[in-house]
């Protein structure tokens, strides 16, 4: 997102990976004045009547920027800004779209999580993003999704689906009818280390129900990491998150402590940022299976 003298691009970069489904890849990292944002997978579903945009980045100016490509395609408003869940890099660009005049749509229980967490967002953002936080602020959604919701788009429609609390207790996929691609916001990671912020065994609960709404044939778009395609997408999370799980049992079971589980973790191989996210992911899993029957 931003370029050699942090001064962000105009335009973000995106490919289409099926009839009017366009996606923007996030930069795999943590928010820094380098990536101005840039982390999160964005997209955004072109229909007969109207826009409907899936996340949009870490601030206002990669909100602007991704405005700013869907524009290139089409003339047609923006009616729909979706959200997938409530952490920073996928909504902190929702300022941008404002003047499109959409709803803002997002899982029934984001409001109260964010509205606890806003703060902090935005006092970090500024620290991390410095001047590429400007504009940045918490929009909250007027169109709240408890359970299943249609959004029609003239021509064709995206299937909407609340979550239980898995990621996080505020997580939102969105489907399209006409092509089957599916995004799944930060149900899924590849490439980026998983990251529990909701329930580890919710998490594990949910995968075959995502696995079964991917299609074999179709673009399952993920939060962080490349476009994978139909259920083998979910895979190596799968296999991280049940590994995760079962170590720490071993642990608990052994009567080790929190401190003896983190420091006796093997760390991961074939993910990025294992140093910033797995002894995180190590310390939320212990403290829910402690408790477990």
């Amino acid at each position: 997102m931003a370029g050699a003298a942090g001064a962000p691009t105009a335009v973000l970069d995106v490919a289409e990976v099926a009839p009017g489904v366009w996606v923007h890849a996030g930069q795999i990292g943590d928010f820094s004045p380098e990536n101005g944002g840039d982390l999160a997978n964005l997209g955004f579903v072109i229909g007969n009547r109207c826009v409907a945009v899936i996340d949009t980045g870490g601030s206002r100016r990669v909100g602007a920027a991704l405005l700013a490509a869907i524009r290139i395609h089409t003339p047609l408003p923006v009616c729909f800004v979706i959200a997938t869940h409530m952490h920073p890099d996928h909504l902190l660009g929702h300022a941008a779209f404002l003047g499109e005049h959409p709803e803002y749509v997002a899982a029934a229980r984001q409001g109260k999580a964010l509205a606890l967490r806003a703060a902090g967002y935005l006092q970090r953002q500024q620290t991390q993003l410095g001047a590429d936080a400007a504009g940045s602020e918490v929009v909250q959604a007027d169109h709240p999704v408890a359970g299943d919701a249609t959004l029609d788009l003239g021509g064709r429609q995206l299937q909407l689906r609340a979550w239980r609390t898995a990621h996080t207790d505020n997580d939102l996929t969105v489907q399209d009818s006409a092509t089957s691609a599916l995004f799944t916001g930060d149900l899924l990671f590849r490439t980026h280390l998983p990251v529990i912020d909701g329930s580890l065994r919710g998490w594990l609960r949910v995968l075959p129900e995502l696995c079964a709404l991917a299609r074999p044939d179709a673009p399952v778009i993920p939060g962080h990491g490349e476009v994978g395609q139909g259920a083998a997408a979910f895979s190596p999370e799968q296999a991280y998150l049940q590994g995760l799980a079962t170590e720490v049992r071993a642990g608990l079971k052994a009567g080790r402590t929190l401190t003896e589980v983190v420091a006796a973790s093997r760390m991961p191989a074939d993910w990025s940022l294992v140093d910033l996210y797995h002894r995180r992911n190590v310390t939320a899993a212990y403290a829910e299976l402690e408790w477990e029957d």
